[in-house]
């Protein structure tokens, strides 16, 4: 008896020993959470309860309307799980309470006879996937709390194919395009837009100029994969994050900025951009991703803020070797001049004119004239991409016209 005892107290000891490890503790909320999860069903639904909320994870292939409760067992319905409806081949009406903050991927995918939908006032999150090949969908209000919309969220919807016919850009705070459809070798992304979704321009064979508003924070996955022709794309300040891929097989771009916000260039991004010869970079990068520039054979210029130390620093990935070819211009002063300001100074003047004339001189010969990427786009007074004689031209017209008292803007003379 007593070497019984003695047994059961050594085992608790053990017990309470490594319980109190520091290397435990962390692991006893999720202990604690996985016993609190419970499932069970309402109506034709079945679900999830976790300590916060819960989850619509399944339904009766056979239902036909459903009517999803906003609280199950004392906790809000949150979140309608991936797949929990797909296929539901039935199933023609779904309302869904305003306490859903997120419908994740494939949640209603393929409900071929789904006709209406009733989406949360306060929704944030529809995923990948989400409604595609729900054909008989004709209708469908999505609320202005949406943040984030997955790639092909409503492929192959009626309410998409409506939408297109009226605008090929559907503004619900990212974007949504039927590459078939579009034909426009430019387009103006709308202002509002704040996420350009996941191969939402993909395979758009005409496009050559696209114009992103400054509400645009991130840039999905493949998001101009395939824009053979494209050439001019400007990126907002406003932009944070662009994902891999996003202009993958972009043979036309010659050269792009990107901004300050940006400090992570994925895997791909630029793979197989073949005519990309001139890339400046505003932030501090923290990753280049592999194979980010893969197959760039053209590439020789980047311009960026950081220093030699600190860009060589930069963990960078497999496949990049055309980053080795290309001249770093560090330390690179980026600001926006005036038209012709070379100097920075506020005006054009002698010395703005000596400076092009020195740098025509200089590339005349063959030797770098030593601008930055913001000093020759002001030396290129008629836009045509190279500064010569022209540029020249126009710039001592400007300043004779103004010094003889006649107003002179430079879309006079350029015009």
């Amino acid at each position: 008896m007593k070497n019984w005892k003695k047994a059961l107290a050594a085992v608790l000891a053990g017990m309470l020993c490594i319980i109190s490890m520091p290397q435990v503790q962390p692991l006893l909320p999720a202990f604690s959470a996985a016993a609190a999860e419970k499932t069970g069903t309402v109506g034709a639904l079945t679900y999830t309860l976790k300590s916060d909320r819960a989850i619509i994870t399944q339904c009766d292939k056979n239902a036909e309307e459903v009517e999803i409760p906003s609280e199950i067992a004392g906790k809000p319905v949150l979140q309608i799980a991936e797949r929990a409806f797909l296929s539901h081949e039935k199933l023609t009406r779904v309302v869904i309470p305003d306490t859903v903050r997120t419908i994740e991927n494939l949640a209603f995918s393929h409900c071929s006879q789904l006709q209406e939908v009733t989406l949360p006032k306060y929704l944030v999150t529809i995923g990948s996937d989400c409604f595609s090949y729900c054909a008989q969908l004709e209708e469908l209000d999505v609320p202005k709390t949406v943040k984030n919309i997955g790639h092909s969220a409503f492929y192959g919807t009626a309410w998409l194919k409506h939408q297109q016919a009226e605008n090929p850009l559907v503004q619900v705070n990212h974007i949504l395009i039927d590459a078939n459809a579009c034909t426009d070798t430019t387009i103006v992304v709308p202002d509002g837009v704040t996420e350009i979704g996941g191969y939402a321009f993909s395979v758009l064979t005409q496009l050559r100029e696209i114009v992103l508003p400054d509400s645009v924070t991130k840039i999905g996955s493949g998001a101009f994969w395939q824009c053979l022709k494209l050439e001019k794309i400007q990126i907002p300040d406003s932009v944070t994050t662009i994902e891999s891929r996003a202009f993958y097989v972009c043979e036309a771009l010659q050269e792009l900025e990107i901004p300050a916000g940006v400090t992570q260039l994925p895997e791909r991004l630029f793979s197989c951009c073949a005519s990309l010869e001139k890339l400046t970079i505003r932030g501090t990068l923290t990753e280049i991703g592999e194979a980010a520039f893969s197959d760039c054979p053209k590439l020789a210029e980047i311009y960026t803020t950081m220093s030699e130390a600190d860009w060589n620093a930069i963990p960078v990935g497999a496949e990049n070797e055309p980053l080795e070819q290309a001249t770093i211009h560090y330390n690179s002063i980026l600001e926006e001049l005036l038209l012709a300001d070379l100097d920075n100074s506020g005006s054009v003047d002698s010395t703005d004119v000596f400076y092009i004339l020195l740098g025509v001189a200089q590339n005349a010969v063959g030797m770098d004239s030593g601008w930055t990427p913001a000093q020759e786009k002001a030396a290129d007074i008629d836009g045509s991409g190279a500064v010569d004689s022209t540029d020249v031209f126009y710039v001592l017209l400007y300043i004779a016209q103004n010094s003889a008292g006649i107003p002179t803007t430079w879309e006079m003379l350029v015009a």
